[in-house]
């Protein structure tokens, strides 16, 4: 199992995966020039893609799945309410090439992907886990308000986890944006902030657990420092030892590999 984070914030996400041989991406939210140039960068092809998998309809997580779906006849798996709602950002897709996925486990090949619904302020927005056929898993959801009892399962005993920490508190406070936007950003269906990240890792760690990445950072109302600092001294109170890295918005992470 093999990840890069191509690219994680407000201007666009992307993450690559490489599991048993099938390389995916899970959403494609930079143009597809950007997208084919961050993946190589970790030498890889976009031709080589046998899916895009979309969290969700916002333009920062689905900008380039068209592009890319046409180019290379790749498929895209996306729930029927985030297509409904991101259909002219897409464009002409292939029927063929639109496929539709719920909270139901489907495969790429022998690799096992289960969706399940996070709070988000979209039409619909999944997370995902995916399974191997050596057993390694990977839990990822970039875009969450609020970490309910559904995303807990989804994410315990995995190897890797990919986990919003979008806002240091104080910050979004004093930041410029209007106070609507603020309360949006903090509510259930907005975003996590670091604290809660930090909550979260700590109440599903166990000895296993190998990675964790820390997406989504507002440029606004958190720094990559910041976060880290405070998800990884909250971790640190707890007697808590993990490979802790931040995403960051321009620069694709290693690729990564256990």
């Amino acid at each position: 199992m093999k990840i890069s984070i191509l690219g994680s914030g407000s201007r666009g996400n992307s993450i690559f995966l490489e599991v048993d041989k099938y390389k995916f991406l899970i959403d494609a939210g930079f143009s597809g020039k950007k997208i084919e140039e961050k993946l190589g960068e970790i030498n890889k092809k976009p031709e080589e893609l046998k899916g895009i998998l979309i969290t969700h309809e916002h333009g920062d997580h689905l900008l380039g799945a068209g592009i890319l779906s046409r180019k290379y006849n790749i498929p895209i798996y996306i729930t029927k309410e985030s297509y409904d709602a991101g259909k002219e950002k897409l464009g002409k897709i292939e029927e063929k090439n639109i496929i539709y996925i719920s909270n139901s486990t489907f495969y790429l090949g022998e690799v096992k992907i289960d969706p399940f619904d996070v709070m988000h302020d979209a039409k619909r927005t999944m997370g995902y886990r995916i399974e191997g056929i050596t057993g390694k898993k990977i839990a990822i959801s970039t875009d969450i308000g609020y970490i309910n009892n559904i995303t807990k399962k989804y994410f315990r005993d995995v190897d890797i986890m990919v986990i919003e920490s979008n806002y240091d508190h104080n910050m979004l406070m004093k930041c410029n944006y209007p106070w609507d936007l603020k309360a949006r950003v903090k509510s259930r269906t907005g975003h996590l902030s670091n604290e809660d990240a930090g909550k979260f890792i700590g109440e599903i760690y166990h000895k296993n657990l190998k990675k964790v990445y820390l997406a989504h950072i507002s440029k606004d109302s958190n720094d990559c420092k910041l976060a880290f600092n405070t998800v990884n001294n909250f971790l640190a109170r707890e007697n808590i030892k993990v490979d802790l890295e931040v995403a960051t918005q321009d620069a694709s992470t290693k690729l990564y590999e256990i």
